[in-house]
């Protein structure tokens, strides 16, 4: 039986038993392989836009004996699939703006799809945000630290969903609304990679850097609110506990 990191397993644990699925940027194959040896999936579809990763991806289909089970396709994003062929689509290990483009060249494939799982590597405001207005609603999303880097992982629907704090957009409201255990963590990252940005900024003598500045003192601020917000309810919880 395949052996597979942390990071592909939470994305694995979002896939639907019984679904077709296909993994754009599948690397060494990894994911459908033992998605389809799990029988999780009964078939599965591995693309990758480069030769090599895709004939590794081939190296792995043949040493695990799920040639039967397992398209491998060379090709750019969603293009390798046609609309309704795949009912899971995966794309992870890529930036949010990336993702989002691959689903925006091709709207009438990501639409056949029943269910997106993402794990964006950047820019995960801007694809909560491409999502809830291209008829998506986020059902639910999880974190994972691995080796020193927290890792995302999200799973998207069909439906509607209007998320209009900007703050919560790029938290995550799924990881806001169940308190996930990583989510103090998640926190810390955001307000550490926003005062960073406000040093350079205050390095500026420009206007436009003020005001940016002023900005990015406010939505500190509003972090600072949220992870007081989240301690106090973890000790009320130790608390009630204890």
């Amino acid at each position: 039986m395949i052996t597979i990191s942390n990071r592909l397993k939470i994305l694995a644990n979002y896939v639907p038993g019984g679904s077709i699925v296909a993994d754009i940027g599948t690397d060494h194959g990894y994911l459908p392989v033992y998605l389809v040896l799990t029988g999780i999936s009964p078939r599965a579809i591995a693309a990758d836009i480069r030769r090599g990763p895709l004939e590794a991806a081939r190296a792995n289909v043949h040493r695990y004996r799920a040639v039967d089970k397992i398209d491998l396709r060379l090709g750019n994003g969603l293009q390798v699939l046609r609309p309704g062929e795949a009912d899971t689509i995966v794309i992870a290990g890529m930036g949010g703006g990336t993702i989002r483009d691959i689903l925006q060249a091709s709207p009438e494939v990501a639409a056949g799809a029943r269910r997106l799982i993402l794990q964006p590597m950047a820019d995960e405001k801007e694809l909560r945000q491409f999502l809830l207005q291209h008829g998506w609603t986020i059902v639910d999303e999880t974190l994972l630290l691995e080796d020193g880097r927290l890792y995302l992982a999200v799973a998207a629907e069909r439906g509607h969903e209007e998320i209009k704090d900007q703050l919560m957009l790029e938290i995550g409201p799924r990881l806001w609304e169940k308190r996930h255990p990583l989510l103090t963590e998640h926190l810390q990252r955001l307000r550490q990679k926003y005062r960073r940005v406000l040093e350079g900024l205050q390095q500026s003598s420009q206007p436009a850097a003020r005001e940016k500045a002023a900005g990015i003192k406010e939505r500190l601020a509003e972090l600072e609110k949220l992870a007081k917000s989240l301690q106090n309810d973890k000790n009320n919880m130790s608390e009630i506990g204890g």
